[in-house]
């Protein structure tokens, strides 16, 4: 009983560590690039929705990969 006790003591600890110690931190820095890419999307990308930021992602890739090809065909 005291075994799982401890490890439930401990996991719930882990989960909380985890959950509400990263928001204290400092944010890091971006290049300008992933700045300036955040801020041309249409809404604001929420930390929970992640459905919604994959969908922003794959959105922000294919206009990379649109660009890339356009200029790798111009001479």
């Amino acid at each position: 009983m005291k075994m799982f006790l401890l490890l439930v003591m401990s996991v719930t600890a882990l989960f909380v560590w985890q959950r509400y110690g990263s928001s204290n931190a400092a944010p890091e820095s971006k290049p300008a690039t992933a700045s300036a890419a955040a801020s041309a999307t249409p809404r604001p990308v929420y930390e929970h929705d992640w459905a919604k930021h994959s969908l922003d992602h794959a959105q922000e890739v294919a206009n990379q990969v649109r660009e890339t090809r356009q200029q790798n065909e111009q001479p």
